[in-house]
């Protein structure tokens, strides 16, 4: 055994002797064709095949960038334009390679402005798009898009196919970051079917896998995984191993999402090795973060947390946003499943800043446009001003050829008569007079108009300004009640444990705003079920605080106080409610109040207890429809309005019933061809209509029902329907 690992090791060895042989071969064979080459411009276009085989065979990139170097010094000194702007772009693609991004934008700027000197129009496009790339790298996309922008349009008008392409899919890319994913689909598609008529192959790879990516974005995992493994297959034929990796990474995303950890590992492991060959910073840092993510979900939270520092101490490097705000959301994960919550919302709040930030770009991106609209309007006013300046100086001049036409004339007629003369002169004073009167008069509206345009432009700034505060202020209440939406999704029963506790179920939740004041609630205790639907006064924000406020009651009445009769539960609730909404004897009735409606079923006799506050009850059995009145009073109005005991009603349940319980909000809202409300009789006939049809096929029959009687009126209130099947 020892013999034949020698052996194995010594063959290692002789053939890594050979390969680095074969390489220095090819590199010197090279060199000797650059000593024999006598005209410059091919002794420049060995040096580039010279960095290229460096940088992707050898994965030398300091001696690709010496080459590169050597070829621009021959082109300077050659002087021909063309030569110079062709080794910038070499480098500047180098250098953005080796994700030194600044450097690279020098390189290409300075071929763009080289080739705009000399007007050629396919070395503009190929370095606009090279421009635009480096800004998307640097999540720039602003800057990104307005580049490819102008590459595509000198494109299409000389007809280069290939830029078309390449604008193409990098607008695709800048679509879908901003979550536009018809409009990137629509682009990348363009530029896959420019790729397939040129037969280029490594354009098909790059343009599968962004419709891939796209496809991963909207949540659309299977036709993903087609696309990545599509372009996968083209990558291997090419042996591109920068693509194989991005393809990999792909793959590994989407069975990630799809809860297969461990295999996803094993597709970031291969990419991750890929990288590091390559040697490309910003896909090393995504292998490594994407490693942590997958970790994370196999519970190794130590190897998770190694891999994402590693992530994060080069994204720091290369100064990627995406990547960094990545990597702080799983941190937050881990910390959060080691139970460390101090850490898990100290990486939680660095990530939103990250995210925060990269949403903000987006605003000033919509800024810059209001602004140009701005400039333009501001240009118009302009050009105004200047076409009344030149009608201005036209009557100036008009009334100096009068004048001059006036004066030679008295001089003609002075010489034939006095009197003419005499005549003339009066006229001229007359003239004069009238002239002076409308050029103060034309002085004095110049001034207005002066006036008048630098209070527009004052006024301007204002509005700027309020506008910028009022958007920084907006997007903050939103995000903050988005997260309280998703606070209020995680308190209601999950709609898969209903199903399992009830024959069939359906709930229609429709909040008018973000957050709803509606909820519903249920618990078991032995052979008893629970159930409850309330409506808290108002919708939104207010109405979310009380429906939590109406939970914690119902929870603290049944599993503290062990109540398990309907009315000891109301009338619980409504003590609790006044105490804690501070209601006295005297006070009138506030807004903060709950309609509700209360019922138990035991499970063994199938005898169904009800009590409710305003919210009826209504049992379907065979189209027949039995409603069961409440108590026409809300929780927690004070005691002079209300204060008796809550009535309780008891049945006991045919096989295969109905129970149907709703807000307001559904009966309540107007619409159809009068602009009318929907009407307790219109939802009667629709309980009875879609009573014999299951569960999922009720629920879309709600919604339908609702959305065409509201058609495009606004919703009024947030709606609630519980169907449960007994």
């Amino acid at each position: 055994m020892c013999k034949t690992a020698k052996i194995l090791t010594i063959l290692l060895i002789l053939l890594c002797f050979i390969l680095k042989i074969n390489i220095g071969q090819n590199i010197d064979s090279l060199f000797l064709k650059i000593q024999n080459v006598p005209d410059t411009t091919s002794k420049i276009e060995l040096y580039i095949k010279m960095a290229s085989y460096s940088y992707q065979k050898e994965k030398n990139s300091k001696e690709a960038e010496k080459f590169l170097f050597e070829a621009k010094k021959l082109a300077d000194n050659y002087g021909k334009p063309l030569l110079i702007i062709k080794v910038s772009n070499e480098i500047g693609v180098l250098y953005r390679n080796l994700s030194r991004y600044s450097d690279a934008l020098l390189m290409h700027k300075e071929a763009y402005r080289l080739a705009e000197m000399v007007d050629n129009k396919n070395q503009i496009t190929l370095t606009l798009n090279n421009i635009g790339v480096v800004y998307r790298r640097l999540d720039d996309n602003s800057r990104a898009a307005e580049y490819h922008l102008k590459a595509l349009k000198i494109a299409e008008e000389i007809r280069d196919t290939f830029s078309i392409s390449v604008s193409e899919n990098s607008l695709g890319n800048i679509y879908s970051y901003s979550s536009k994913f018809n409009e990137a689909l629509l682009h990348f598609s363009n530029a896959l079917r420019l790729s397939m008529l040129q037969k280029n192959l490594l354009g098909q790879t790059m343009n599968l896998n962004n419709i891939g990516e796209v496809y991963e974005f909207s949540g659309n995992y299977e036709k993903a995984k087609e696309y990545y493994f599509k372009s996968l297959g083209i990558n291997k034929q090419l042996n591109n191993e920068k693509g194989i990796a991005i393809c990999l990474n792909g793959i590994g995303k989407v069975l990630l999402y799809t809860d297969f950890p461990k295999t996803a590992y094993k597709y970031f492991s291969e990419a991750a090795t890929i990288n590091k060959k390559i040697g490309d910073k910003k896909f090393i840092a995504e292998s490594y973060i994407n490693l942590g993510r997958s970790l994370v979900m196999l519970k190794r939270f130590d190897e998770a947390k190694q891999c994402i520092e590693q992530g994060m101490r080069i994204a720091h490097e290369i100064k990627s946003k995406t990547h960094l705000q990545l990597a702080y959301e799983t941190f937050s994960t881990i910390y959060s499943e080691k139970n460390n919550f101090k850490l898990s919302l100290q990486n939680y709040k660095t990530s939103t800043l990250y995210k925060d930030s990269i949403l903000n770009e987006k605003n000033a991106n919509h800024i810059a446009t209001i602004q140009a609209i701005f400039e333009t309007e501001k240009i118009e006013k302009e050009n105004q001003i200047l076409k009344q300046k030149q009608e201005i100086n036209d009557k100036e001049y008009k009334r100096q050829k009068y004048f001059n036409y006036s004066l030679i004339l008295g001089l003609f007629l002075s010489m034939i008569l006095i009197v003419v003369v005499y005549l003339a002169l009066i006229s001229k004073r007359r003239a004069n007079k009238l002239l002076s009167e409308q050029k103060d008069e034309i002085e004095f509206q110049k001034e207005k108009i002066e006036q008048q345009r630098k209070n527009i432009e004052l006024k301007n700034r204002n509005l700027e300004e309020a506008y910028l505060i009022i958007e920084n202020y907006i997007g903050k209440i939103t995000d903050s009640i988005k997260y309280a939406e998703q606070i209020q999704k995680s308190i209601l029963p999950d709609i898969d444990v209903l199903k399992c506790i009830f024959k069939e179920t359906f709930i229609f939740y429709k909040p008018k705003d973000i957050v709803s004041g509606d909820f519903y609630w249920y618990t078991e205790r032995e052979d008893k079920i629970f159930i409850a639907l309330a409506d808290c006064t108002g919708h939104g924000v207010p109405g979310a605080f009380m429906s939590i406020i109406g939970m914690d009651l119902l929870n603290q009445a049944v599993k503290q106080q062990g109540c398990e009769e309907t009315d000891k539960i109301l009338s619980f609730l409504n003590n609790e409610l006044r105490e804690k909404l501070r209601k006295g004897k005297e006070e009138l009735i506030l807004k903060d109040s709950m309609d509700i409606a209360l019922c138990i079923i035991n499970k063994k006799t199938r005898e169904l207890t009800y009590s409710g506050a305003l919210i009826p009850l209504f049992i379907v059995n065979d189209g027949v429809v039995l409603e069961i009145k409440p108590d026409y009073a809300s929780l927690g109005t004070s005691n002079r309005l209300f204060n008796k005991e809550f009535r309780v009603h008891k049945f006991t349940l045919k096989p295969n019933s109905w129970l149907y319980l709703s807000t307001d909000g559904y009966i309540d809202q107007f619409g159809g061809e009068n602009h009318k409300k929907f009407m307790r009789t219109r939802f009667l006939e629709t309980l009875v209509k879609m009573n014999y049809l299951n569960a999922d096929a009720q629920l879309d029959e709600t919604e339908k029902q609702f959305e065409q009687w509201r058609g495009r009126n606004e919703q009024i209130d947030d709606v609630l329907v519980w169907g449960i099947n007994i």
